[in-house]
């Protein structure tokens, strides 16, 4: 594992720098593994080998990292040999394959859904489980870029009033499909600037994303839920320890670049006031929370790694919360927790 030195700072304050030498990455080239890339470039870490992997088609791509150009390879099991820690970015037919191959060799947290629900791995969220790292079998699942920034907000909640029930609707940006589905909304809003209707042919999205909204994110099952609202449902589950949680949740996809939001009502057992919420929120590690009269927005939290926070205020009932959260979903929703999860696992 990688090695730890502490020193001394500001204020004399002692912190442990974390010096992760041998990484890997697997699927660089993707939105999510370029937004990695860009943190561990801005951060301390010693890194000596860095190996960067990616599907079939994007091999041979050559990307910047620091002082050096790094090769991206195809990815193989065996590249991944010799590593201290891989990050896995790639969709879950690869992760399926490549990464109980590569959990042979080193620790693996993987950002698919592919291992997210199997009793056996850790579903992390550094804020909320850290202690779910114990006894890994070298697989950790990276949450659902909703779910995170869901769970970061409810928990210190949880901790004090006891959640009940959950009503959520998201407004979820496009960059969470992929890069393929960022370019057709910077495509498709061209021609709505220009007053003509875009040519959708060819679009990763059910319906025209630009000046639209698309009230489904993934597959739809027999009972007309989506894959996406799954997601939400099972794994804050899994997250905060409360299997019978109800999770009421719809889903969309709408016409921003960069950013999650999330409305939501929560139930509690115990009476809630929201001035009292609004302290635990002002306190809890992650959260950002708003003054009364400021909003959250996707373009605020653009950039930035924390969960956002406001319209804190009462709900139907003295037992119902409201509020209004926002992230940037490659970063805290995916690369930043990744990242926070690294640290917890070389920090042991």
């Amino acid at each position: 594992m990688a090695e730890l030195r502490s020193e001394l700072t500001k204020g004399g304050r002692e912190f442990i720098v974390i010096l992760m030498k041998k990484i890997g990455i697997a699927g660089a080239t993707g939105l999510v593994g370029e937004t990695l890339l860009r943190l561990l470039e801005a951060s301390d870490y010693e890194i000596t080998d860095l190996r960067l992997f990616a599907s079939k088609r994007s091999a041979g791509t050559r990307i910047r990292f620091r002082d050096r150009e790094i090769e991206v390879r195809e990815v193989t099991a065996e590249g991944f040999e010799g590593l201290e820690l891989a990050f896995f970015c790639l969709e879950n037919e690869l992760a399926r394959e490549f990464v109980p191959e590569v959990a042979r060799f080193c620790p693996v947290i993987d950002k698919s859904s592919e291992f997210r629900l199997a009793p056996e791995v850790p579903l992390v969220v550094p804020e909320v489980n850290p202690e779910a790292l114990k006894g890994h079998k070298n697989i950790i699942a990276n949450p659902n870029c909703t779910t995170i920034p869901l769970v970061v907000a409810l928990y210190p909640l949880h901790q004090q009033f006891g959640l009940k029930e959950v009503f959520l609707a998201t407004y979820q940006s496009v960059s969470g499909a992929g890069r393929a589905a960022l370019e057709q909304f910077f495509y498709e809003t061209e021609f709505i600037a220009l007053r003509q209707k875009p040519d959708t042919g060819g679009s990763p999205f059910i319906s025209q994303i630009a000046d639209n909204v698309i009230p489904v994110i993934g597959s739809i099952d027999e009972h007309g839920v989506s894959s996406e609202e799954k997601k939400t449902v099972l794994e804050s589950r899994k997250i905060l320890g409360l299997p019978e949680l109800k999770v009421n949740s719809t889903c969309v996809r709408v016409p921003v670049a960069v950013g999650h939001s999330l409305a939501v009502t929560c139930r509690f057992d115990r009476r809630v006031e929201p001035a009292e919420a609004r302290n635990i929120l002002n306190k809890a590690p992650g959260v950002v929370l708003k003054a009364d009269s400021e909003l959250a927005t996707p373009a605020e939290c653009r950039g930035k790694n924390d969960v956002y926070v406001s319209r804190v205020r009462q709900g139907a009932t003295e037992y119902d919360l409201n509020l209004w959260i926002c992230t940037d979903n490659l970063r805290k929703g995916a690369a930043t927790n990744a990242l926070q999860i690294a640290q917890r696992l070389l920090g042991e």
